[in-house]
């Protein structure tokens, strides 16, 4: 399995799928492939998207902070490790 991930944005991801579109109009790929690709293609914009939106509120709780004595508190999910969080099912 290949782990070298190239880093993503949107121009990038642009690029990458109007290179699948030539291909898949040239018959270099099918059309299971170019669904399949166009599925993951939109999950990467979901997790850019994401990554907007919390870079606004990041900005907006500076905003914020300079006009209070103490900013709201988050929870910071992401560095959480959840190795030994129980679930209950």
């Amino acid at each position: 399995m290949d782990t070298n991930y190239k880093p993503c944005n949107t121009k990038s991801l642009a690029a990458f799928l109007f290179a699948q579109m030539d291909k898949l109009a040239k018959r270099e790929i099918d059309t299971n492939t170019a669904v399949a690709q166009a599925k993951l293609a939109s999950q990467i914009n979901n997790l850019l998207g994401y990554e907007l939106k919390r870079t606004i509120v990041q900005i907006k709780l500076k905003e914020i902070g300079a006009n209070i004595q103490q900013l709201p508190e988050l929870r910071d999910i992401e560095s959480k490790t959840f190795d030994n969080a129980k679930i209950d099912m």
